[in-house]
């Protein structure tokens, strides 16, 4: 029995080196709080905070876009 949990730690190992990391996002929400969501590096900002923007300054854009069509 103990040789089948060594197996099973070494299948865990590999899945765990193969899957991408994620991280969390660096990017400040509209609230002053950091961002919940989370990216595969080596990116740092989700899509809401790409370039340094508030989830706040993006909604307001993709608004105006949405108006625009």
């Amino acid at each position: 029995m103990a040789k089948r949990a060594k197996k099973t730690t070494k299948k865990k190992a590999a899945k765990a080196k193969k899957a991408p990391k994620k991280v969390r996002c660096k990017g400040v929400t509209a609230d002053g709080k950091r961002c919940k969501r989370m990216v595969t590096p080596p990116a740092k900002y989700c899509y809401l905070h790409k370039g340094g923007k508030t989830a706040k300054s993006a909604t307001k854009k993709a608004k105006k876009r949405a108006r625009k069509k």
